[in-house]
Protein backbone atom coordinates (compact mmCIF):
# COMPACT_ATOMS: atom_id res chain seq x y z
CA UNK A 1 0.00 0.00 0.00
CA UNK A 2 3.20 2.38 0.38
CA UNK A 3 4.11 2.26 -2.54
CA UNK A 4 2.22 3.74 -5.94
CA UNK A 5 2.00 1.94 -8.96
CA UNK A 6 3.48 3.28 -12.01
CA UNK A 7 -0.48 3.56 -13.48
CA UNK A 8 -0.83 5.42 -10.98
CA UNK A 9 2.17 7.48 -11.51
CA UNK A 10 1.40 8.32 -15.19
CA UNK A 11 -2.59 9.77 -13.95
CA UNK A 12 -1.05 12.41 -11.78
CA UNK A 13 1.08 13.73 -14.60
CA UNK A 14 -1.32 15.40 -16.86
CA UNK A 15 -2.86 17.09 -13.29
CA UNK A 16 0.71 18.67 -12.78
CA UNK A 17 0.72 19.67 -16.27
CA UNK A 18 -2.19 21.01 -16.13
CA UNK A 19 -1.94 23.29 -13.59
CA UNK A 20 1.44 24.28 -14.70
CA UNK A 21 -0.72 25.46 -18.22
CA UNK A 22 -3.34 27.36 -16.01
CA UNK A 23 -0.41 29.09 -13.92
CA UNK A 24 1.29 29.89 -17.21
CA UNK A 25 -2.43 31.35 -18.35
CA UNK A 26 -2.58 33.49 -15.70
CA UNK A 27 0.73 34.66 -15.31
CA UNK A 28 -0.27 35.73 -19.25
CA UNK A 29 -3.62 37.73 -18.13
CA UNK A 30 -1.87 39.46 -15.48
CA UNK A 31 0.82 40.48 -17.21
CA UNK A 32 -1.60 41.89 -20.39
CA UNK A 33 -4.00 43.59 -17.64
CA UNK A 34 -0.75 45.46 -15.65
CA UNK A 35 0.12 46.65 -19.38
CA UNK A 36 -3.26 47.91 -20.13
CA UNK A 37 -3.31 49.78 -16.66
CA UNK A 38 -0.15 51.07 -16.98
CA UNK A 39 -0.77 52.05 -20.20
CA UNK A 40 -4.22 53.65 -20.08
CA UNK A 41 -2.11 55.42 -16.57
CA UNK A 42 -0.38 56.84 -19.18
CA UNK A 43 -2.14 58.15 -21.14
CA UNK A 44 -4.42 60.00 -18.68
CA UNK A 45 -0.84 61.54 -17.81
CA UNK A 46 -0.42 63.15 -20.95
CA UNK A 47 -3.65 64.06 -21.87
CA UNK A 48 -3.67 65.97 -18.27
CA UNK A 49 -0.26 67.78 -19.60
CA UNK A 50 -1.37 68.32 -22.63
CA UNK A 51 -4.83 70.28 -21.92
CA UNK A 52 -2.22 71.97 -18.85
CA UNK A 53 0.32 72.80 -21.94
CA UNK A 54 -2.38 74.74 -23.88
CA UNK A 55 -4.21 76.62 -20.69
CA UNK A 56 -3.24 80.05 -21.43
CA UNK A 57 -5.96 81.29 -18.31
CA UNK A 58 -2.39 81.29 -16.53
CA UNK A 59 -1.43 84.51 -17.75
CA UNK A 60 -1.55 87.26 -15.26
CA UNK A 61 -2.18 84.95 -12.66
CA UNK A 62 0.81 85.61 -10.47
CA UNK A 63 3.54 83.82 -12.48
CA UNK A 64 5.31 84.94 -15.23
CA UNK A 65 4.51 82.81 -18.70
CA UNK A 66 6.11 82.22 -22.03
CA UNK A 67 3.92 81.65 -24.63
CA UNK A 68 4.17 79.66 -27.96
CA UNK A 69 2.45 80.95 -30.89
CA UNK A 70 2.55 77.32 -32.51
CA UNK A 71 1.74 75.45 -35.30
CA UNK A 72 1.30 71.63 -34.42
CA UNK A 73 2.22 70.96 -38.16
CA UNK A 74 5.00 72.94 -37.90
CA UNK A 75 8.40 70.92 -37.48
CA UNK A 76 10.35 74.56 -36.21
CA UNK A 77 7.79 74.89 -33.46
CA UNK A 78 8.20 70.96 -32.22
CA UNK A 79 12.21 71.95 -31.72
CA UNK A 80 11.19 75.40 -30.61
CA UNK A 81 8.83 73.75 -27.65
CA UNK A 82 11.17 71.19 -26.82
CA UNK A 83 13.89 73.32 -26.26
CA UNK A 84 11.52 75.98 -24.62
CA UNK A 85 10.99 72.81 -22.22
CA UNK A 86 14.62 71.42 -22.11
CA UNK A 87 15.47 75.38 -20.77
CA UNK A 88 13.35 76.16 -18.34
CA UNK A 89 13.08 72.65 -16.53
CA UNK A 90 10.33 71.40 -14.68
CA UNK A 91 11.26 73.48 -11.59
CA UNK A 92 11.12 76.67 -13.28
CA UNK A 93 9.19 79.62 -11.80
CA UNK A 94 8.43 80.48 -15.34
CA UNK A 95 5.67 78.80 -16.41
CA UNK A 96 5.25 77.46 -20.50
CA UNK A 97 2.29 77.46 -22.61
CA UNK A 98 1.36 76.99 -26.32
CA UNK A 99 -1.20 78.74 -28.01
CA UNK A 100 -2.18 76.57 -31.03
CA UNK A 101 -3.21 78.40 -34.22
CA UNK A 102 -5.25 75.31 -35.19
CA UNK A 103 -7.52 76.58 -31.76
CA UNK A 104 -9.85 79.30 -31.88
CA UNK A 105 -7.91 80.61 -28.20
CA UNK A 106 -4.18 80.39 -29.88
CA UNK A 107 -5.59 82.16 -32.89
CA UNK A 108 -6.34 85.22 -31.00
CA UNK A 109 -3.06 85.24 -29.36
CA UNK A 110 -1.21 85.35 -32.68
CA UNK A 111 -3.56 88.00 -34.31
CA UNK A 112 -3.66 90.16 -30.75
CA UNK A 113 0.15 90.66 -30.73
CA UNK A 114 0.57 90.35 -34.89
CA UNK A 115 3.20 87.50 -34.96
CA UNK A 116 4.13 84.53 -37.13
CA UNK A 117 4.02 80.94 -35.60
CA UNK A 118 7.64 80.10 -33.71
CA UNK A 119 7.35 82.72 -31.81
CA UNK A 120 7.45 83.22 -28.10
CA UNK A 121 5.66 85.54 -26.18
CA UNK A 122 6.95 86.81 -22.28
CA UNK A 123 4.51 87.75 -19.88
CA UNK A 124 5.59 89.33 -16.37
CA UNK A 125 3.68 87.80 -13.13
CA UNK A 126 1.07 90.31 -13.72
CA UNK A 127 0.21 89.30 -17.08
CA UNK A 128 2.08 92.47 -19.05
CA UNK A 129 3.45 91.48 -22.00
CA UNK A 130 7.17 92.50 -21.86
CA UNK A 131 9.40 91.04 -24.49
CA UNK A 132 8.70 88.94 -28.24
CA UNK A 133 11.11 86.57 -30.00
CA UNK A 134 10.26 85.68 -33.51
CA UNK A 135 12.00 82.31 -35.35
CA UNK A 136 13.89 79.23 -33.68
CA UNK A 137 15.70 79.98 -30.12
CA UNK A 138 18.61 78.48 -28.66
CA UNK A 139 18.98 77.72 -24.62
CA UNK A 140 21.31 80.43 -24.37
CA UNK A 141 18.98 83.41 -26.08
CA UNK A 142 15.95 81.78 -23.87
CA UNK A 143 17.75 82.20 -20.76
CA UNK A 144 18.86 85.85 -21.38
CA UNK A 145 15.61 86.80 -22.20
CA UNK A 146 14.12 85.20 -19.15
CA UNK A 147 16.64 86.92 -16.97
CA UNK A 148 16.36 89.75 -18.85
CA UNK A 149 12.54 90.28 -18.93
CA UNK A 150 11.05 88.53 -16.48
CA UNK A 151 14.15 89.20 -13.50
CA UNK A 152 12.12 88.06 -10.50
CA UNK A 153 11.11 84.69 -11.61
Amino acid sequence: MGKKSKRQMAARQPEKLTSSKSMRKFASIFIAALVLVMGAAGLSAYETNKKEMHDLAVIGQGEPVIVQIHDPNCPTCRRLKNVVTNTLGSASPVLFRLASIATAEGKALQTKYAVPHVTLLYFDSAGKHVHTTTGMQTKAQITSAVNRYLPHS
